[in-house]
């Protein structure tokens, strides 16, 4: 692995190492044993907390050391443009815990004025155990949540697809479920944006960590994997100018 310098103080918390994951370099974020967001947690660049097994899957691990709780997350090195953002999960080892948070959304650490670009993949019940446990989100997040049930116990592929004045989200299992062999679609939505999606500095972030880590008395280390990352470029059809017909005559030759 390789250290990384933050590009802009807003970048401060990803100094850390560099990992290769499904061909694409991430960094990975480390607080430096400082709280900071989302959630106020602390998150470490360990080992124990992030790691590519010899099969190419990401691990991305929530571990208590010194009675502290660890939260993970990788950022792309690059942004990556228009096109297909597909996140393949393995089935969760363990049941969601309430405060748990699972991510995967897009970022864009330098655009304040439009609320960072930020699209989002998450699974969470965000406190309580009654709630859906999963949800697309365009921010800001005034703008209500698109929120539905998922079976996190099988795997799944799950797709944010940016294009200038569409945003598509798509969730599929990517394996049959005893109880539903035909239709895997676990839910899809699109969204239709004010004004252009223009792309520029927005990174791939995936990130676990706690929505209220001072009330995790119970909790035991959570483990999640994401098996692939997949980027799709959209080829947009370049404008084509329409040239006037010109028509050419023939002088006429005089007749001696």
């Amino acid at each position: 692995m390789k250290a990384i310098q933050p590009e802009n103080p807003i970048d401060k918390f990803y100094y850390g190492d560099t990992i290769k994951f499904s061909g694409f370099d991430w960094v990975i974020k480390d607080s430096k044993n400082k709280l900071t967001g989302p959630g106020k947690n602390y998150f470490s660049n360990s080992t124990e907390n992030v790691w590519v097994d010899s099969l190419g899957k990401l691990h991305l691990k929530i571990t208590q050391r010194n009675e502290k709780w660890y939260a993970s997350e990788v950022r792309l090195t690059q942004s990556l443009g228009y096109g297909k953002y597909i996140f393949y999960l393995d089935p969760l080892p363990q049941e969601l815990d309430k405060d748990m948070v699972i991510g995967l959304f897009m970022y864009d650490a330098h655009d304040t004025s439009n609320f960072h670009k930020e699209l989002d993949i998450e699974f969470s019940k965000w406190g309580e155990k009654k709630n859906a446990n999963s949800q697309y989100v365009i921010q800001p997040y005034e703008n209500t949540p698109h929120r539905f049930q998922s079976d996190l116990n099988y795997p799944s592929k799950q797709t944010i697809a940016v294009r200038k004045r569409k945003i598509d989200f798509s969730s599929v299992y990517t394996d049959e479920r005893p109880t539903d062999t035909t239709d895997q679609l676990i839910q899809k939505w699109k969204y239709k944006p004010e004004n252009v999606y223009r792309t520029g500095d927005e990174k791939v972030s995936i990130n676990v960590w706690l929505y209220k880590a001072s009330e995790t008395a119970s909790l035991k280390d959570v483990e999640v994997i994401i098996s692939k990352f997949e980027f799709v470029p959209f080829k947009f059809e370049k404008h084509k100018p329409v040239w006037p017909k010109i028509k050419i005559f023939n002088k006429s030759k005089n007749k001696s």
